[in-house]
C-alpha cells in the first residue's frame, strides 16, 4: 500500500488558507444592500442614518460629503479628490468619523464606486481597509 505524502495535505492546507483569507477584502454584500446613509467599517456598521435626527451635506469645491445628526455629535465626512460620476470608477480620498469615545481619521484611501441609484447616491468601497461609505452629489 502506498503512503500518501503529509507534504501533499499541508501544501493543501495552507491553499486553503491563503484563498479564504482573501474574502474579507470582498465588498459587503450587506453594505451594497443598504438603502440609506450609512458608514461600515470591518464589519460594523458605524453610522446608520435616521431622518428624523440626521442631515446630508456636499461641498463641491472641496468635494467633501457629510453625513451628521444635528447636533453634530456623530457623523463622517468623506473628502475625495475628485466628484465620482459612475460605477467601477476609482477615486483616492480620505475619511474621517465618530466612534464611542474618538475621532477616527484614514488617509489615502482607495475608494471604488460599487453602485449608483438613480437618485445620484454612491457606494464606495475601500478593499484594503474594508471601509464602506454612502454619499451623494447634491445641487
Amino acid at each position: 500500500m502506498k503512503r500518501f505524502p503529509f507534504k501533499y495535505i499541508a501544501a493543501i492546507a495552507i491553499v486553503i488558507v491563503l484563498f479564504s483569507s482573501c474574502s474579507g477584502s470582498k465588498v459587503d454584500p450587506e453594505f451594497v444592500a443598504t438603502t440609506d446613509f450609512s458608514l461600515k467599517v470591518k464589519d460594523e456598521t458605524v453610522f446608520r442614518y435616521n431622518p428624523l435626527t440626521c442631515q446630508v451635506a456636499f461641498n463641491r469645491e472641496k468635494c467633501e460629503f457629510r453625513v451628521h445628526t444635528d447636533n453634530m455629535s456623530d457623523y463622517y465626512c468623506v473628502r475625495l479628490r475628485s466628484v465620482p460620476t459612475a460605477e467601477d470608477q476609482k477615486v483616492k480620498g480620505s475619511l474621517t468619523w465618530t466612534s464611542k469615545s474618538d475621532i477616527n481619521t484614514r488617509t489615502d484611501l482607495a475608494f471604488v464606486v460599487k453602485k449608483v441609484d438613480r437618485t445620484g447616491r454612491m457606494w464606495l468601497w475601500c478593499k484594503k481597509e474594508r471601509i464602506g461609505a454612502v454619499i451623494q452629489v447634491l445641487d
